[in-house]
């Protein structure tokens, strides 16, 4: 019986113990063409993608690449455009406090078969 009254403490204990969870990361998908307020007065716009990957199926020389342009807006503040590609370093914004925007590459979609309309909805996170 004594084992039985031990269990709902250990188990409290436990749960005291664990580590509360970490800061969330600000994530955002979009499309090309949209756009999101990153931060307070800050408005983030997926301009366009060029893909030039190899579709699946087909035999290509060259693997190709994903490349992704954003901008960056602020009232009185000139625009601040730049280039995510996937295994690349993050954008570090002045607009944004230093804070970096980076590709999530797991959202990353996959090349699209050479008859199939590509969707290219990434999403992109704001780390500190």
């Amino acid at each position: 019986m004594r084992h039985l009254l031990a269990l709902p403490f250990a188990c409290i204990m436990l749960a005291a113990c664990a580590a509360p969870p970490g800061p969330q990361v600000p994530s955002f998908a979009l499309e090309p063409g949209t756009s999101v307020e990153a931060a307070p007065g800050v408005l983030l716009r997926f301009e366009e993608v060029e893909d030039s990957r190899c579709p699946p199926g087909v035999h290509c020389v060259w693997a190709g690449r994903l490349s992704c342009r954003f901008s960056l807006t602020r009232a009185n503040a000139a625009p601040e455009s730049f280039i995510l590609e996937p295994g690349e370093a993050a954008h570090a914004s002045s607009l944004l406090g230093g804070k970096r925007i980076a590709l999530d590459e797991a959202s990353l979609p996959a090349p699209a078969a050479p008859d199939a309309v590509a969707n290219h909805r990434v999403t992109v996170q704001v780390l500190p």
